[in-house]
């Protein structure tokens, strides 16, 4: 028998689908042996509006609940890249970091670099290979600044015995 690998993931977004996003939400799903649940969520409810202090904190808040439960995070150059989408991308750094949450830089789409400014915003950087990412972001938990707590290790909820 072999352990199904579990990994909870937040890649940035700017309440859309961007096409970075979806392409790596469909490379994730084709790693074998890797169950994986996606907590970004590009979408709320159109009539928050997030100009407005009520509208800002429930977009904020509702932000923050998709980052708290997860392994890391995914930092999408190519949707930082964007000048409308850099607002929310920079809101999610730094929820990630509130909440100690391991940030990987992946390049843009047909990049094979992550530009130097969202190095900076990162702990590390891969490129598209998903087996690459999760074997970086597993390096990352590793690291002292990232509390045990936190540590990928298989327990009964996160692993999955495959016969």
């Amino acid at each position: 028998m072999t352990q199904k690998r579990m990994y909870d993931l937040f890649m940035t977004h700017a309440w859309r689908y961007h096409d970075d996003w979806t392409k790596i939400s469909e490379l994730f799903d084709k790693v074998p042996g890797l169950s994986w649940r996606n907590f970004s969520l590009p979408w709320h409810d159109p009539a928050m509006n997030p100009n407005t202090p009520v509208g800002g904190k429930f977009i904020r808040d509702f932000l923050e609940n998709q980052i708290i439960p997860v392994h890391g995070v995914v930092l999408l150059a190519g949707v930082y890249e964007i000048k409308s989408a850099r607002h929310w991308v920079s809101l999610e750094v730094d929820m990630a970091r509130k909440h100690n949450k391991p940030i990987i830089g992946v390049p843009a789409i047909d990049a094979t670099t992550v530009p130097d400014e969202v190095r900076a915003l990162c702990d590390a950087s891969v490129g598209w290979d998903m087996e690459e990412l999760l074997a970086c972001l597993d390096e990352v938990r590793g690291l002292p600044k990232y509390s045990a707590m936190h540590r990928l290790e298989p327990t009964s909820h996160q692993a999955e015995k495959i016969e």
